[in-house]
């Protein structure tokens, strides 16, 4: 039987780097899991709602934060040359928060409120360039950290993320904070993970700035021009699907709606993010290791699709004919919709789980520019299948089950393309 131990590769510790991730993931995942039943009875769908749409903006925002250059950092034989590319990513992240903090003290915020339909976000969103800030710099040191093998490190960032995030969430809704207590929450959690993925750096008073010079920089930014040429702008579309999304349903729907949603994405999400993404975390350094090396590839890619399509299949079912049951049971009456958005969103998940992972493949093998493609070719299809499906029948249930049907379909072509273009 496939296993993740079949995973691995000779001589690196494959496996053993993925457990310590999936462990602290695990513990991290588990946390806002075991809280949600009191988030939901201490905030409503409504809240939930803001919240989700900040949440959305701020990490679509995150995605340009260090202009994917944190992605580059595993990727040079040359400590020097990864201590630069960290540099340079710390100096876009903090660009870019003073940018957006520019825009809002202009009073850009209302504005920004009111397009989104939702305006009781508009006094929120100045803590949006502090939030992208921390987001930029959790991105960067989650790649520093994988450089450098330092896996527990951003094993203790997650869990220091999931408990200051839970934490402060519960205490604000006990205190009646509304929608605000849930992004408080949220900051809390990110300054958390920064702390903890920063820790043994900042003991070494961040010893690899020694190397960090301007010229050093611009060099890095130059030869590694294709992420954010290319890469940022194909993780932009996948970001920005997610918050058209929102958009899309707080004008078919409503706020309520997005809450519904927003609980069920993260919910149905939680493998991903603690299975898919710490597979993701070691996959992408070995894959590095193996190209340098002119190792084949296509055994290690083979291994983690099969592997991950076993994990995933059993929860599949369990949500596709369980879902509103086990939903109203956990979340209580009020959030039995989202058990009937998750059984029909069970395929997306499924195939999603798998999917993301193996978002680390192109930049390995130079294919980002028609990964990119792909990217803009499934946003088309997931907002024109709900464009459709609410234009047809005028029920999220319906819309989400045609939804998962095409992304699936198109999933299926992704995997195979993936696995041929690495030869």
């Amino acid at each position: 039987m496939l296993t993740l131990s079949s995973l691995r590769v000779p001589k690196t510790g494959f496996v053993r780097h993925v457990i310590t991730l999936v462990t602290g993931a695990a513990v991290a995942q588990v946390v806002p899991l075991l809280v949600s039943p009191l988030i939901t009875r201490l905030y409503n769908p409504h809240e939930v709602g803001i919240q989700t749409v900040y949440v959305s903006w701020m990490s679509t925002l995150a995605v340009l934060a260090t202009a994917r250059y944190e992605m580059a950092i595993v990727l040079p034989a040359e400590e020097k040359r990864a201590g630069n590319l960290m540099g340079l990513s710390l100096l876009c992240a903090a660009a870019l928060a003073m940018l957006i903090a520019l825009v809002v003290m202009l009073g850009g915020h209302s504005h920004i409120a009111a397009h989104l339909g939702a305006p009781a976000l508009e006094s929120w969103l100045v803590l949006l360039p502090l939030s992208v800030l921390l987001a930029g710099l959790m991105q960067a040191w989650t790649n520093w950290n994988n450089r450098q093998r330092r896996y527990q490190a951003n094993a203790n960032g997650r869990m220091a993320q999931s408990f200051g995030m839970a934490g402060t969430q519960l205490l604000a809704g006990w205190l009646g904070a509304g929608a605000g207590g849930l992004i408080l929450g949220q900051l809390a959690g990110q300054i958390g993970s920064v702390l903890a993925q920063a820790w043994t750096d900042m003991k070494a008073r961040f010893a690899w700035r020694r190397d960090v010079t301007r010229q050093g920089m611009r060099e890095a930014a130059i030869a590694y021009i294709e992420f954010p040429k290319i890469n940022a702008p194909h993780a932009l579309s996948t970001a920005l699907l997610d918050s058209a999304t929102l958009v899309a349903l707080t004008m078919l729907a409503g706020t309520s709606a997005v809450g519904m949603y927003g609980l069920m994405m993260r919910v149905l999400k939680l493998p991903a993010a603690f299975i898919g993404q710490a597979v993701a975390q070691v996959a992408y350094k070995e894959l590095a290791e193996a190209r340098n090396q002119d190792q084949p590839l296509r055994p290690i890619l083979r291994k983690m699709m099969l592997t991950l399509f076993g994990m995933a299949i059993f929860p599949f079912l369990v949500i596709q004919i369980f879902g509103e049951p086990l939903f109203t049971l956990v979340f209580g009456a009020a959030w039995s919709e989202a058990g009937r958005y998750a059984e029909a969103m069970s395929l997306f998940i499924l195939f999603h789980f798998v999917a993301s992972p193996l978002g680390m493949v192109p930049p390995v093998i130079n294919r980002q520019r028609f990964a990119f493609f792909l990217s803009l070719v499934q946003a088309v299809l997931f907002l024109g299948s709900l464009w459709l499906g609410f234009h047809i029948w005028q029920d999220a249930v319906s819309t989400f089950q045609l939804v998962s049907v095409v992304m699936a379909v198109y999933f299926v072509a992704y995997f195979t393309w993936l696995y041929k273009a690495a030869r």
